[in-house]
Parts: C-alpha cells; structure tokens; sequence
C-alpha cells in the first residue's frame, strides 16, 4: 500500500524526531474510509447517548443543546473494509517491531471526527485532546495516523513536539496525566521543535506518542482521522474513550 517506504528509514527517524511524515494512502481507501464516516452514525463527545451523522453536526448540537467537538465511530470503525486493509498493511507491522521489538501488537484502531464549533467547556475541550499531552496507554508505544480528508491551518492539524519522546522538564515527568498549555511546552522544546502535520486526505505519518503532541481545534471545516496504534503489553478489557480491542 506504502510504495516506495522503508522501513529503516522511518524507524530512524522516530528514533531521531519520534515522528517520521510521509506516508500516503491510495486514494481508493482513503475515499472509502471517508464515505463510510459520513454515512455511518458516530458518537459525539465520547458519549453514545450522543449519535448523529458528521454531515448533520449543526443540526445534532441544536438536538442535543451542546457543543459537540468530536466524533468518535468505537468498535464501528472496523466495519469498514478500507480501515482493516490499513490496519493489517505490512509496512506499519514492520516498523513497529523494528521500534517496538518483536512482542509489538496492534492495540488501537479507530477513526474519529473533530468538528469547528462556537463554544466548548474546558471539560470537553480537554478529553477531546486539545493541549499538549503524551500517552500512556502502554509503557511503549506507537501510533500512525491518517488525515482522511484535505487538512490545513483551519482543519486542527496534529502537532508533534519532535524530540521530546527523548528528553522531559521534571514539572512534566511529575504532572503525567495532565495537559499542558503551549507556551509552556514550547518555552521548553523551542517553537522550530513543533511539526504541525498539514495535507491532503490521505496524508500519514506515525510518531512515538511518548513525545508532546496535541489535536488543534478545527475553525473552519471537520477533521477526520485515522489511527493505528501498536504497544507491547497484552490489551486490556477496557480501553480508554471505549476504543475496540483486537483479540
């Protein structure tokens, strides 16, 4: 699926940055993928009292009376053919077991909507990922992502503090579950360390999520998103935001 795409090269780079962007979706799969998130129900703010269609978001937070800022599909998400042949691609297997070791499993694959809207609280703002964190789902980790549809400065881009899955401030050694505002992170990193992921649908890339990263919020139009993510620990029953367990 990854023509031209070694292996060597991109665990390089995460071992250098922790993230390595260039990878490319066929148009066919990311299409069908993007079809499927507008036609399928998803559910809004991690809630799955809140369903609706992407397409009929104003019209879902006028229903519901609240800001909806995401979208996610759950265990749906592998109804979809196109996101299982991204998921069992040999490529992203073979990078990470050469990052990960050889115990390396898929743990995590979901694809999710993030939508502009007027107003949030500070609560959803911040499950909804939107200030600078780093996971901890497992003690090692990976995770590629997919933009599945045209993103630029307006979409909410990811943003990678490239370097930092190396190197951490004490304060954020000792605050592991909290987020932390920008000026703060890049008072640390530097502004050049931050790599704001922009592109067309299709556009991948894949980081260690053991660096800063964070979802910008969308202005101007939805975000959708696919994620892929590998760890070396047995899956737990219960993952976090209810994301599907292969078994």
């Amino acid at each position: 699926m990854f023509s031209g795409i070694e292996c060597d090269g991109v665990v390089h780079a995460l071992q250098t940055d922790g993230l390595f962007a260039g990878l490319m979706l066929p148009e066919s799969i990311h299409r069908d993928i993007a079809e499927f998130a507008r036609t399928t129900g998803c559910f809004g703010n991690f809630d799955r009292k809140l369903e609706f269609l992407a397409p009929e978001h104003a019209a879902a937070e006028a229903r519901f009376g609240r800001s909806l800022l995401s979208g996610h599909f759950y265990e749906r998400s592998l109804d979809c053919d196109a996101v299982l042949a991204v998921q069992r691609d040999p490529l992203l297997g073979d990078v990470a077991r050469h990052y990960l070791g050889g115990q390396a499993q898929v743990i995590t694959t979901r694809i999710w909507w993030s939508f502009p809207t007027k107003s949030a609280s500070e609560a959803d703002l911040s499950r909804a990922s939107f200030k600078y964190h780093f996971d901890l789902d497992d003690w090692r980790m990976l995770k590629f992502f997919f933009n599945l549809v045209d993103v630029d400065e307006g979409t909410g881009p990811h943003v990678f503090i490239k370097g930092s899955h190396r190197r951490r401030r004490v304060k954020h050694q000792l605050t592991l579950l909290v987020g932390h505002p920008a000026e703060e992170v890049l008072g640390f990193y530097g502004e050049e360390s931050a790599a704001t992921l922009t592109g067309k649908a299709g556009f991948g890339f894949v980081e260690d999520p053991f660096g800063f990263h964070m979802g910008t919020v969308p202005m101007q139009k939805p975000r959708l998103m696919m994620e892929v993510g590998f760890g070396v620990s047995k899956p737990s029953r219960r993952r976090f935001h209810g994301e599907p367990v292969l078994r």
